[in-house]
């Protein structure tokens, strides 16, 4: 297997250790969460129906520091997500869902919020995610605390922040390929060239959930969908707290590369695309039956959230800009964005500034535009007859042209609960392990060769019109990375579920497009969205732009981040000011 570097645009290698230190040595250390088992002793239907739910998931460290270097992972991009309150507090009595389904929620959770239930909340929590009884008990128990009226997710962010800041500098206890790796954060490409080594691994600090910057009055987080509906003092004092936190931030020694502005839930700032599976059968409720997503779903950008963009996140009079992931956005909230970054462009002609979009862990729907993606409700059946799920949360062809005219980045995932539609689903619950390794290689550059496809096709419609500067179609390839979600509480691709397998992928990818019409690789060929019929090798040939297999791959898996990062990770791009900007 080959010994080149990978990059993870987005993974979360503090989460379980930072939440979870009495059993978690350190980053470095690889964790299996506890089992149904340690927590509910006697024999009943909700431990074995736990079981049930927690073999689909990742309940063991898949971005711990060790994994990562074995994996040739060298360039981590450090996700910090203070856990949002309603992922904490089930939507009981489950009145939404069907009666078989809260006959099995109930037999889960419980129907009210009692103190035994509550006490249940905390131990499901710890086995989903890894933290310990007592960090679950820590964010958990302020939500049904009267006497406590205030949500700090800066708090949080602080901790882990410094949980990262400590880890930075340290050493692994073990020897790996001959070798004891080290952990650095960087502040910027510079630092990174000057810490970059075969024996370390750099970090990059980003945020998921603008959530994370806000200090809320409790009952406005469950209650409110957008801050200029709140009381004006009450509106005041969460605009002041995001606007000094971002100041905060951008003051510490690693600040944020960038910023995933929503997450699964309300953060009054801009509306969060549907990320939560539906019931999938009679019997098998989904995460949607559990959580309630539906403040502040689908709405767009609020004005408030619209002017901490421009005027805090992205201004460098404030400090270094902060750059904007439009993961988890509405479809609404992602057209909003690229209309501001596309009057930006217009209005500064005469400079060299650009903000790029950004897309950190993200799947493909196969759907034209943005303006289709609205008109069908995200659904289980409406992924029920396709091969990629076509929810609102994945990338439309208008999202990835909008990121390629921004020379932005799209960090493609590897997530059994996002990426696959219900005829995907149905070959891999027969699958045997190579099948269902070959079925993930499959579903992961169904992905690559689209938005390849997507950006190769606008190219040459630009070019068209252009009888000098055209586009090398060799840059239909330059937005494509990884990005693993990894540890961010996930259904993996099995059998490369965590960031030691990264390697194996990568040469099963090599291997596929190697044997693209070999009979052994016949039915598992890459897909052409949205006819769902599989790309010919002439065809894939084509979008190959005259590259070798193996020199797009490198770029997917990390000759791309650094590319980006030459440019937009620069210190030079990340402070300097308008007047530095003029040709």
């Amino acid at each position: 297997m080959s010994n080149k570097p990978i990059s993870d645009l987005h993974n979360h290698p503090s989460l379980k250790p930072y939440g979870n230190p009495a059993e978690i040595e350190s980053i470095w250390d690889f964790f299996k969460n506890n089992k149904p088992k340690d927590y509910f002793k006697d024999i009943s239907p909700r431990k074995w129906i736990i079981n049930i739910v927690l073999k689909k998931m990742a309940t063991y460290s898949q971005s711990n520091l060790d994994s990562c270097f074995q994996g040739n992972n060298r360039l981590v991009f450090c996700s910090v997500y203070p856990i949002e309150k309603p992922f904490l507090k089930p939507y009981r009595p489950f009145s939404k869902s069907t009666g078989v389904h809260r006959f099995i929620l109930g037999l889960i959770f419980g129907k009210k919020f009692t103190k035994n239930n509550i006490y249940v909340d905390k131990k499901i929590v710890s086995l989903l995610s890894g933290i310990s009884l007592k960090t679950a008990s820590r964010l958990i128990d302020p939500i049904h605390d009267n006497s406590i009226t205030t949500i700090d997710y800066f708090y949080d962010y602080i901790l882990e922040y410094q949980y990262l800041l400590h880890a930075s500098g340290t050493t692994s206890k073990n020897v790996i390929n001959g070798m004891q790796p080290k952990f650095q954060l960087v502040k910027n490409y510079e630092h990174f060239l000057e810490t970059q080594a075969q024996d370390t691994i750099c970090g990059i600090m980003t945020i998921e959930g603008m959530h994370a910057l806000g200090v809320y009055n409790k009952q406005d987080l469950f209650e409110t969908a957008e801050i200029e509906t709140l009381p004006l003092e009450r509106q005041n004092k969460l605009k002041l707290a995001f606007i000094k936190n971002i100041e905060a931030i951008k003051k510490e020694e690693f600040p944020p590369f960038f910023i995933t502005y929503a997450h699964h839930f309300n953060n009054l700032l801009v509306g969060h695309a549907k990320s939560f599976m539906d019931a999938k059968g009679t019997f098998d409720p989904g995460f949607a039956d559990i959580f309630d997503q539906t403040i502040g779903q689908d709405l767009g950008i609020s004005s408030f959230g619209m002017l901490l963009i421009i005027d805090h996140l992205l201004s460098r009079e404030n400090g270094q800009r902060i750059l904007i992931d439009v993961k988890h956005m509405s479809v609404l909230a992602r057209k909003s964005y690229y209309d501001l970054l596309q009057n930006m462009r217009e209005k500064s002609d005469a400079l060299k500034d650009n903000v790029p979009i950004i897309c950190s862990h993200a799947a493909v729907s196969g759907i034209d535009t943005l303006a289709n993606a609205l008109i069908t409700k995200d659904s289980f059946n409406l992924d029920k007859n396709s091969y990629v799920s076509i929810w609102d949360i994945n990338l439309t062809d208008q999202d990835i042209v909008e990121i390629f005219k921004s020379d932005g980045l799209i960090g493609i995932c590897m997530h059994d609960g996002r990426m696959p539609g219900n005829k995907f689903r149905k070959l891999l619950k027969k699958a045997d392990e190579e099948t269902t390794k070959k079925l993930h290689v499959q579903m992961f550059l169904t992905n690559v060769f689209h938005i390849v496809k997507v950006n190769m096709a606008y190219i040459r419609k630009v070019n068209k019109t252009r009888t000098t500067s055209k586009i090398n179609e060799i840059d239909a390839w330059k937005t494509i990375c990884l990005g693993t979600d990894n540890d961010g509480i996930v259904d993996p691709f099995d059998h490369y579920n965590t960031a030691a397998h990264l390697p194996a992928f990568r040469a099963k990818i090599t291997e596929a497009l190697n044997n693209y019409v070999m009979p052994e690789y016949q039915g598992f060929n890459v897909i052409n969205l949205p006819s769902e019929t599989q790309y010919s090798l002439k065809e894939i040939d084509d979008l190959m732009a005259g590259q070798p297999w193996e020199e797009a791959i490198d770029k997917v898996f990390y000759n791309n981040t650094d590319a980006f990062l030459r440019k937009y990770f620069s210190k030079n791009y990340l402070l300097q000011k308008e007047d530095d900007l003029i040709l």
